[in-house]
């Protein structure tokens, strides 16, 4: 029997090898996982959500997009899903994680790409935390694209603007979530999103809405009751 670790995960995608890490939570049989997915550009990467996912018994692995924190490769929002898609099959072909129940998360345009993936790949469970629902409406704000261009391989402030504004609204996919059990993580002080951006996914019928009054866009202050809700939700969500 094997304890809890931590090891360093290279996620085949497009020729490239990206980088992340994979949160084992041990075991003798195979068990449940959990792809976690930062937004833009990922200074926070969620990764005491993957601690607390990892207490629970729940593998969890976090990964880079191309580009992205020392991943190889140019950044582009176009990359996003299949990079993501990647990383999902990389779970899924672990011998300890049980294929049939892994779950998504991400984070603002993690969220997004969560949400996307979902509605290709075969989710257990979907988390999108203050997810980016339509960047039309939305728009990049001028100082995060520009912060985000110093920090990415390969774009620019415009690229990122103007990607961010060509993704698919999830308007436009949220039907093919309707069998997915998904919680949905909104801020009530999120700077970037308003309450009324969230509007499109508020149908679902598997959906369950937490807000959080008091939380800016990354969750700063409620870290430790985000961690909470997040990690008790999905374990019992994927039967841990």
């Amino acid at each position: 029997m094997s304890g809890p670790g931590l090891r360093a995960a290279f996620i085949p995608s497009a020729g490239h090898q990206l980088i992340g890490g994979l949160y084992s939570a041990g075991g003798e049989v195979p068990r449940p996982a959990v792809l976690l997915l930062h937004g833009l550009p990922g200074h926070e990467k969620n990764l005491d959500l993957a601690v607390d996912l990892r207490q629970r018994g729940l593998h969890c692995l976090y990964m880079h997009y191309r580009g992205a924190w020392g991943s190889p490769g140019h950044f582009s929002c176009t990359n996003l899903v299949a990079d993501a898609a990647a990383g999902f099959d990389w779970l899924a072909a672990r011998p300890e994680v049980d294929a049939g129940r892994i779950a998504i998360v991400g984070f603002s345009l993690g969220g997004w790409v969560a949400c996307t993936l979902a509605s290709q790949r075969p989710a257990a469970a979907l988390v999108a935390a203050a997810p980016l629902v339509d960047g039309r409406r939305v728009p990049l704000p001028r100082d995060l694209a520009t912060e985000s261009a110093m920090t990415l391989a390969g774009t620019t402030a415009d690229r990122l603007t103007a990607e961010w504004a060509g993704l698919t609204p999830l308007g436009e996919i949220v039907a093919s979530l309707s069998g997915v059990p998904f919680l949905l993580v909104t801020a009530d002080r999120d700077e970037l999103f308003p309450p009324s951006h969230f509007d499109p996914l508020l149908g679902l019928p598997r959906l369950v809405r937490v807000r959080f009054p008091q939380a800016d866009h990354v969750f700063s202050d409620v870290r430790p009751g985000l961690r909470h809700v997040v990690a008790r939700w999905l374990a019992d969500e994927l039967g841990t």
